[in-house]
C-alpha cells in the first residue's frame, strides 16, 4: 500500500506539472485524482504508521485551501511529495 500511495502521489505531481506548464486544465479528473491520492496516503498512514505520512496527509488535507497557481499549491506538493520519500527511504532501507 505504501509504494502504491507514493507513486500515485507521484503520478498527480505529474499531473500537477503538466497542467501548469502546457496550461491544460484536468478539471474534474484532476480532483477525482486527487480524492484517490488522499485515500491512499490515510490507508498507507493506517497501515504503516510513520511521521513522513502525517506530513504527507496533512498537505493533502491543505489543499482545498490552497489555489492554483498560487505559491502555495506548489509548495504542498512538494511537502507530501517529502514526507512520502521519507517514509519509503526509512521503512524500506535495510536496516
Amino acid at each position: 500500500m505504501l509504494v502504491f500511495a507514493a507513486l500515485l502521489y507521484l503520478f498527480n505531481c505529474v499531473v500537477g506539472v503538466v497542467a501548469q506548464v502546457g496550461g491544460v486544465g484536468f478539471g474534474r479528473w484532476h480532483h477525482a485524482l486527487y480524492a484517490l491520492v488522499f485515500v491512499a496516503a490515510v490507508a498507507a498512514l493506517l497501515v504503516n504508521f510513520h511521521p513522513g505520512l502525517c506530513v504527507t496527509v496533512a498537505a493533502l488535507a491543505m489543499f482545498p485551501r490552497a489555489r492554483p497557481r498560487t505559491v502555495w499549491h506548489p509548495l504542498l506538493a512538494v511537502l507530501g511529495l517529502l514526507g512520502h520519500v521519507v517514509t519509503l527511504v526509512t521503512l524500506l532501507s535495510p536496516a
